[in-house]
């Protein structure tokens, strides 16, 4: 879920209406996933690593259209606090840990202090039937780590990538994508953070361009952005319009060479129809990034794809 910086007066994290959409998403697609896995008896184990875990759960900000919202996600739910309404929802761990049959192996990461302590709560809720593992530090080294220590000819994995913004570089996607084994559900945030650095005038200092190199693992995101066109004077380079769609296709067209599979994009926008991120998949398999691009379209009863005669 989008892992809010705003708290509540009892430590959960306020979230907006829109994070139901991602999260029943991502439902949808681990339940396929885990019913698929839960068949191929040479796997030793299939692991849930949830990169930015978060408290477990969230307050959702109020909306004007919460009726609609509680359809959306079923495992939402109202308590009171103070004598005002609000709505708890299910973060992704927990999501994944209701998943029947389940991951053989679950991992969350996160850095906070206080929600480490409520995610180690929410493993003792499932002492004996889940295998849980929670670890405070960078997903980054974590992810670098774990890729070295599994046989991925024997392990497959989901790795759930929701950051606040650009703290997974491009060099963690490539050593997961390097696995053949691992697919990932990921949160392109083009609208919550990288239009934020893309300047109109494509003015930027060398440590701004290498931010966005780290990022995007390639300098010519730069010219995706800021093609050349002929001026007055002569060529010149200026933040071209639909840049965000732009940038986003060229991103997936790199997700697909380093991973073999993407999925459809899934635009989240906030309460004002303000583009926030794009929700994207991307695996070494092609049922994965079918049943993903069916769950990210929306509007389907069940995630496995119907077969073709």
């Amino acid at each position: 879920m989008r892992k809010s910086r705003v708290t509540t007066t009892d430590g959960l994290p306020e979230v907006g209406p829109w994070d139901k959409e991602k999260l029943e998403r991502l439902r949808k697609y681990l339940t396929a996933y885990t019913k698929i896995m839960s068949r191929q008896t040479w796997a030793k184990g299939y692991v849930y690593i949830d990169a930015f875990a978060g408290a477990g759960r969230s307050v959702v900000r109020s909306s004007g259209s919460a009726d609609l919202i509680s359809q959306i996600f079923a495992t939402a739910q109202t308590v009171r606090s103070n004598d005002d309404a609000r709505q708890v929802l299910n973060g992704s761990p927990r999501v994944a840990l209701e998943i029947e049959p389940p991951f053989t192996d679950y991992v969350f990461l996160e850095r906070d202090p206080a929600r480490v302590a409520t995610l180690q709560a929410l493993s003792q809720e499932y002492v004996g039937t889940r295998r849980i593992f929670i670890r405070s530090e960078d997903c980054n080294s974590y992810l670098a780590k774990t890729i070295t220590k599994l046989d991925w000819k024997k392990w497959r994995g989901v790795v759930f990538l929701d950051p606040f913004g650009m703290q997974v570089p491009w060099k963690t996607i490539e050593a997961l994508a390097q696995t053949g084994a691992i697919e990932v559900f990921l949160n392109f945030p083009v609208g919550m953070s990288i239009q934020r650095l893309l300047r109109r005038d494509a003015s930027f200092t060398a440590k701004q361009r290498e931010k966005l190199d780290s990022y995007f693992g390639d300098p010519s995101w730069f010219d995706v952005v800021y093609p050349r066109s002929a001026g007055l004077f002569g060529a010149v380079q200026e933040k071209a319009e639909g840049s965000a769609r732009r940038l986003v296709e060229w991103y997936c067209e790199r997700l697909k060479k380093a991973f073999g599979h993407v999925s459809n994009t899934y635009l989240v926008s906030n309460s004002h129809g303000g583009h926030l991120y794009f929700l994207v998949f991307a695996g070494p398999n092609k049922t994965g990034a079918a049943i993903a691009s069916s769950v990210l379209r929306g509007g389907i009863k069940e995630a496995i794809p119907r077969r073709r005669h």
